[in-house]
């Protein structure tokens, strides 16, 4: 018990964590000792639980909460019972809030019984953070909760939980579009911790801080905040824990939203060289995702799978959206369409009352684009069978939208990508229709440029240029929005891929962009010839690829007039009248593939 208190005070969590289950280990051996040292056995193995958690070990925190929980849950002394109910709610509320709740409503009926105590000002702090904010339909209890825990931890002393509970009531006070309240609340939690010199609260702090500069869209000041909170973690000996994870994404998904994949890397990839773990996976979230910005799919895809394998159950409605967003996107740009929608399906109905659905008009417009992509495909099939589906779920994804009382593209104080995200949505809902509309997605750029997101105006500035393309429009018009696109697209090489090709098909010369291209997503599966030619789908391939009529000649040895003949004849039976839209069809329609179809 000596070594593990030496340790805790030295922020050596997972030495200590390792001398409290020695300790528990003697204690079931002699009892009488346990008791005789001023701890009894149910106690270490709270101790034991805390350390482990703070050390990074979230595996051995759960056997051990679970293995007190056993031993201890009818034990007579109401605070002993509490508590180790208490510890047991949290661990099972990593993975699913509803399955920890019982467990945490008990025990906070057991702490009623006994004195007042930090343990149970913490109770009442968790429980409105872990429970009522994961679980639909709670969130009204949240306020009156947050009150309890302060009245708690004043009656006993407990002042540093004071920061944490003024922290939990700002993002409340967030959530209710309370902004400057909501920041007060927070600085009034600060002058506290730094007060008392608390660099473990003030670590939790950062996380507070930066998840609302987030999404405020004050990206510089976000990576400020978190990276100072990663400093304090760095200080206590918390950099293993699950908080310094949390400030690793936040910090990594306010410089990816600035266009800095490089310095994202820098930080993340040295905290995900192992396989993500029970409290690792947020830096591993953010791998995956610098992964596809990168060009690395595979190991995208991997990542993901890794991720997913950990939560397989998991229905915490915060975690699902954030974590599906990105899965849908991986699944877009790695060309499945299908199985994006299917990502945002699955999460939707986690996410239906109003509070949480404002902060779904991302993962919402990338179920559009996925309706988009795969009704473009079908049409190029002209299979109207899947065009019809693609159309029938747009529509699921529109009445989703309705019985959240329009919530995600309703302006909301606290959620500043809305109006960005509103006109993506818009922009897609075009493109599922078709032809898609330029001056849509002219809209949508204008408005993420405006918030400093290139990629996500880069993306939309692509869109345009397509568009124009599409829609027959002479490619002198497309070149300022695929230029934009462009130099917008630095740092994702997905999409400088797509904008290098669509350049190349049009003959719109590119200035060129700092970052290298990576692979084009693969076509899609299904291919139909359109009564097309062996020869005929040979140059088809050489035009897609942005071949002048004198190039598809000298290449194939047939005269540039016999070659213009090919090219009529291509345009003719795909009802085109542009080498742009050919190759787009062509594209959607998976001829581009070296086989015969």
């Amino acid at each position: 018990m000596a070594a593990a208190e030496a340790a805790e005070r030295v922020f050596g969590y997972a030495e200590a964590g390792a001398h409290w289950q020695r300790a528990i280990a003697l204690g079931h051996q002699h009892p009488g000792a346990a008791a005789a040292a001023g701890t009894g056995v149910p106690r270490m193995y709270v101790r034991a639980v805390d350390a482990l958690y703070l050390a990074g070990d979230g595996d051995r925190a759960s056997v051990v909460a679970e293995d007190a929980y056993r031993r201890y849950a009818g034990h007579p002394d109401p605070a002993i019972a509490a508590v180790v109910r208490h510890r047991a709610a949290f661990h099972r509320a990593i993975d699913s809030p509803a399955a920890g709740l019982p467990l945490i409503e008990e025990a906070l009926r057991l702490y009623e019984q006994a004195p007042p105590s930090a343990d149970h000002a913490r109770a009442w702090l968790d429980y409105a953070e872990d429970f009522l904010l994961a679980i639909e339909g709670r969130h009204e209890g949240i306020p009156p909760a947050l009150h309890r825990a302060l009245e708690i931890a004043e009656a006993a002393g407990a002042t540093s939980l004071v920061p944490n509970i003024l922290a939990e009531s700002a993002q409340d006070t967030f959530r209710r579009g309370q902004i400057e309240e909501g920041f007060a609340l927070v600085e009034r939690a600060l002058a506290l911790a730094r007060a008392a010199d608390d660099s473990p609260t003030l670590m939790e702090l950062a996380i507070t801080e930066s998840d609302a500069l987030l999404k405020l869209a004050r990206f510089p000041g976000a990576a400020e905040v978190a990276l100072r909170g990663l400093d304090y973690a760095g200080q206590t000996g918390l950099r293993a824990s699950f908080s310094a994870s949390v400030l690793a994404i936040n910090v990594a998904e306010a410089l990816l939203a600035g266009g800095h994949t490089a310095e994202a890397a820098a930080l993340i990839d040295p905290l995900t060289t192992g396989p993500p773990g029970r409290l690792h996976w947020p830096a591993h979230e953010a791998r995956a995702e610098i992964d596809l910005l990168r060009g690395y799919i595979d190991a995208a895809v991997m990542r993901r799978q890794q991720i997913d394998a950990l939560f397989a159950d998991v229905r915490h409605a915060e975690f699902a959206r954030e974590s599906t967003r990105r899965a849908a996107e991986l699944a877009l740009w790695a060309g499945r369409p299908g199985d994006a929608l299917d990502e945002v399906q699955r999460v939707l109905p986690l996410a239906s009352t109003p509070d949480l659905a404002i902060f779904c008009g991302r993962l919402l417009a990338a179920g559009m684009r996925a309706c988009a992509d795969l009704a473009e495909q079908a049409r190029a099939r002209r299979d109207d069978a899947a065009a019809g589906a693609a159309a029938a779920a747009a529509g699921a994804l529109v009445s989703w939208v309705g019985q959240a009382g329009g919530a995600p593209f309703t302006g909301h104080p606290w959620v500043a990508t809305i109006p960005a995200e509103r006109a993506t949505w818009d922009a897609e809902r075009t493109r599922l229709a078709g032809p898609s509309n330029p001056d849509a997605w002219t809209a949508a750029a204008t408005a993420w440029q405006h918030l400093g997101c290139p990629h996500s105006a880069g993306y939309a500035w692509w869109r345009q240029a397509q568009a124009q393309l599409d829609g027959g429009h002479p490619a002198t018009t497309a070149a300022a929005a695929l230029r934009a696109a462009a130099a917008a697209a630095a740092g994702h090489a997905p999409l400088l891929a797509q904008v290098r090709l669509l350049a190349e098909r049009a003959r719109i010369p590119l200035q060129p962009p700092a970052a290298s291209a990576g692979p084009a997503p693969p076509p899609a599966r299904a291919r139909v010839a359109y009564g097309l030619t062996g020869r005929e789908l040979v140059v088809l391939r050489l035009l897609a690829a942005g071949r002048t009529n004198a190039q598809i000649g000298a290449e194939l040895y047939i005269s540039p007039s016999t070659a213009s003949v090919h090219v009529s004849n291509i345009l003719r039976k795909l009802g085109v009248s542009s080498r742009v839209q050919a190759a787009a069809i062509a594209e959607r329609a998976g001829l581009l593939h070296q086989g015969q179809p």
